[in-house]
């Protein structure tokens, strides 16, 4: 690739995003700490690029047109001072650094700033101006900090001791580090990055633990300031508490995460319904065609057609009914009554009429509660027992058996319900999405299903305050643990 005709005339450097030169113009390397060439990692030729590899990284993604490192400092021989101006731009997929000697400018700007400083060294004047300077800093709405290169703080304003509640004296001479005590957080790294470039300001954004242990978040301006001892610098800490900023851009986020959900609640919906009320509505159109049709059938073969017409309305009643469930769950108005229940009827019951419709396909049933009733939620349990059960049959293999376990403890108080079968089994990246609602696993292939029955066990669990646990391999079968509390 040649970029050169867009960037002539100027010295430059390309680099892919991970920073390899791919190429260079012929004195790019007077502006180097070492010499640079083709297919070496240009940080080690120009250190002051450590430390915005993220910077660069919005560039090439365009969320930033450009960053510019002003008046970089580098010595030559016979001791020269050279400064340059290091330009960072993208172009198509490559970083492109462009550098411009500002040598006579920014020694003209030196020489002038020491000759104005010479003449402004008055004791008034001097006065005046840390006068004015302790007023604009008392007065000050945001947090001052200032710190000695080691991170010792040297200075702080009213605010900064309202903020951490400390008194003055407790704040000097601390270090920052100690006093912001955030594992993302060191003052060293910040003040060697604007060290660097001393025009710089860097924003961060920091958590510290208030007095009465509330989590408060500050975002701080960071910027080294020259003192009284030539190049000696401190480092200006500036912030703002932003804790209601991000509290409320967090409750922005959840809604609208909480819209998305709905939407795509919605979609899913729409798509489940026209798939799974197709079927049934076939069947009962084709049943009421071939009645209309036939005014000569015998009995059987009536009874057989309003049999079907009989199956599919329930079929769709099913359906409706999982809808109903899920949504007065997800809505919260689902509420738990608590009645006296002999546990191994209700699930022989519920066995019973699952072995009728799964033909040719049983269920081991091993109760083992030191309980006979137990209070629990007749229409909650159902829920839970008819869906893994049914899960497990209909993915299991034809004559298949599936395993059910319930066991009753008074310590822990719980029920324990274990299903278990050796059908197809659940792929590992499914099984973090399991209980979402009309979510199905990609190896179901023509098996019918809503996706609806595990997060109805879910919400049915929740509303216990019980736990529910998933254990599967492919081709090998599932298990599945639910634990419901009792009193």
């Amino acid at each position: 690739m040649d970029l050169i005709p867009v960037i002539e005339n100027q010295e430059y450097i390309i680099c892919d995003r991970n920073f390899i030169v791919v190429q260079l113009s012929a004195d790019a390397n007077q502006y180097a700490e070492q010499a640079l060439v083709v297919g070496e990692d240009i940080r080690t030729s120009f250190p002051e690029i450590i430390g915005l590899e993220a910077t660069c990284q919005e560039i090439l993604l365009e969320q930033q047109e450009s960053f510019c490192l002003e008046k970089i400092f580098r010595s030559q021989k016979l001791e020269q001072a050279l400064y340059f101006n290091l330009l960072i731009k993208a172009i198509e997929e490559h970083l492109v650094i462009l550098l411009s000697d500002v040598t006579s400018s920014t020694l003209f700007q030196q020489s002038s700033m020491q000759q104005i400083n010479e003449a402004e060294i008055a004791l008034s004047k001097l006065q005046r101006f840390e006068y004015c300077t302790n007023k604009i800093i008392a007065s000050m709405q945001d947090v001052l900090l200032i710190t000695s290169p080691q991170g010792k703080i040297e200075r702080v304003n009213k605010s900064t001791t309202e903020l951490f509640k400390q008194k003055k004296s407790e704040l000097i001479n601390q270090s920052i580090d100690c006093l912001i005590q955030d594992s993302d957080f060191n003052h060293q790294k910040i003040y060697n990055s604007l060290i660097t470039s001393k025009d710089a300001v860097r924003k961060i954004e920091v958590n510290f633990v208030g007095k009465q242990k509330q989590i408060i978040q500050i975002e701080f301006d960071c910027f080294i300031a020259p003192t009284e001892v030539k190049d000696f610098f401190n480092c200006v800490y500036i912030g703002r508490d932003i804790t209601a900023r991000k509290q409320a851009e967090t409750e922005i986020r959840n809604a609208l995460a909480r819209e998305k959900e709905l939407r795509e609640l919605k979609s899913g919906f729409i798509s489940m319904a026209t798939h799974e009320f197709r079927n049934p509505l076939s069947s009962i159109l084709l049943c009421v065609q071939n009645l209309q049709d036939n005014s000569n059938l015998s009995n059987s073969n009536r009874d057989f057609y309003l049999q079907s017409i009989q199956d599919a309305a329930l079929t769709m009643n099913c359906l409706l009914e999982d809808v109903l469930v899920l949504s007065r769950a997800e809505s919260e108005r689902q509420k738990l009554k608590l009645e006296p229940i002999d546990l191994k009827e209700f699930c022989l019951e519920i066995i019973s009429k699952l072995t009728s419709i799964y033909v040719n396909k049983g269920v081991n049933f091993d109760y083992q509660g030191e309980l006979k009733l137990v209070n629990l939620d007749k229409i909650t349990l159902r829920h839970i027992l008819n869906n893994l059960l049914s899960n497990a049959l209909k993915y299991s293999g034809s004559s298949a058996t599936v395993e059910l376990i319930l066991s009753c403890s008074r310590e822990p108080a719980e029920v324990k319900i274990e299903v278990s079968d050796r059908g197809i089994g659940i792929p590992q990246e499914s099984q973090k999405h399991l209980f979402e609602s009309f979510y199905r696993a990609g190896n179901v292939n023509t098996i019918p299903g809503t996706g609806l029955g595990l997060s109805i066990v879910k919400k049915s669990v929740d509303l216990y305050q019980g736990s529910i646990t998933v254990n599967s391999e492919i081709n090998q079968g599932t298990t599945i643990m639910v634990r419901l509390p009792i009193k």
